[in-house]
C-alpha cells in the first residue's frame, strides 16, 4: 500500500466528523451486546437482565449506525450533485441556511 497524496486526502469536515463518531458509537454499542449475551449465555449475569442490557446496547449500536450512515451518505449526494452539475454545465447554486448541515 502506498499513501496517499496530499492533494488525494478529503478533509475531515463536520458532518463527516459526525459520522465517523456515529460510527464508532454503532460499534461499541454492537459490541457490548454481543458480550451482555455472551455474559447472560456463561452465567455471569441472568439472561433476563443479560437481554435487557444487550437490548439497550443494541439500540445505543442502531442509532449510531443510522446517524452515521446520514451523515456519511449527506456528504456523498454533495459530492454527487455537484459532479452532475458539472457534467451538464449548470451553475452552482448559491449556499443556503438550509444547505450549510
Amino acid at each position: 500500500m502506498t499513501a496517499l497524496p496530499v492533494q488525494m486526502k478529503k478533509p475531515l469536515t463536520k458532518t463527516r466528523l459526525i459520522g465517523f463518531a456515529a460510527l464508532g458509537v454503532c460499534a461499541v454499542g454492537y459490541t457490548g451486546m454481543g458480550l451482555a449475551l455472551l455474559a447472560g449465555k456463561l452465567d455471569y449475569l441472568d439472561m433476563t437482565y443479560a437481554a435487557l442490557l444487550a437490548a439497550v446496547a443494541a439500540l445505543i449500536g442502531e442509532i449510531g449506525l443510522w446517524v452515521g450512515a446520514g451523515c456519511l451518505g449527506l456528504t456523498l449526494f454533495k459530492k454527487r450533485k455537484a459532479m452532475l452539475d458539472r457534467l451538464f454545465r449548470r451553475q452552482p447554486q448559491a449556499a443556503t441556511q438550509a444547505s450549510e448541515v
